[in-house]
């Protein structure tokens, strides 16, 4: 059974010192968004992506996505304190995203797939936010080992990605590898 991220240890997760720590600009950089746009960051943690993501989408939104409160609080302090006003905070239900159809125009999944306890449901989910035409982009930790991160037997192998998103029958637009040992799926709603 996967396991959520413990939000006493969210400090780990927002350390940038971290040798497996994936660069939030180097991030954006191969997303598909626009200052305008709205972007869900779903399984946002304590918003190590989120507050960089808000302070690029200037004329957008940001939805700081997550199924547990603590990490939430967090996104919030972090946000007033960089003053940053653009972030919605949103708590979820794991395969139930409180967020309309077509509603934003890219979903990031950032180390969350790995941590869902049904995929199929979570992707299903995540695509039903996602505006035609818009994107969904799947960061996960390659199922090797490294030195930081979640054990192997919980990491999600890039094929097994795939077959899932085959499952929702989308096109996947673009596969490549961010820092040395995370991977990264582009794909098209």
């Amino acid at each position: 059974m996967p396991t959520k991220f413990p939000v006493e240890h969210a400090d780990v997760l927002l350390s940038k010192s971290d040798p497996g720590a994936v660069d939030p600009n180097l991030l954006i950089a191969e997303l598909p968004i626009r200052t305008d746009m709205k972007v869900a960051d779903v399984g946002s943690g304590p918003g190590y992506f989120s507050l960089p993501l808000a302070k690029y989408l200037y004329d957008g939104t940001v939805y700081a996505v997550d199924v547990q409160q603590g990490m939430l609080d967090i996104v919030e302090s972090q946000a007033e304190v960089m003053r940053v006003n653009n972030i919605e905070l949103m708590l979820s239900k794991e395969t139930k995203i409180p967020l309309d159809d077509e509603s934003v125009d890219v979903a990031l999944l950032s180390n969350v797939l790995h941590e869902t306890s049904s995929p199929t449901r979570f992707i299903r989910d995540v695509s039903r936010i996602v505006k035609k035409g818009g994107w969904i982009a799947i960061m996960e930790w390659k199922k090797e080992e490294t030195k930081s991160g979640p054990p192997l037997k919980e990491r999600i192998a890039l094929e097994d990605v795939e077959k899932l998103i085959g499952k929702i029958d989308l096109p996947i637009k673009a596969r490549r590898l961010i820092g040395t040992s995370r991977y990264l799926i582009l794909v098209e709603k």
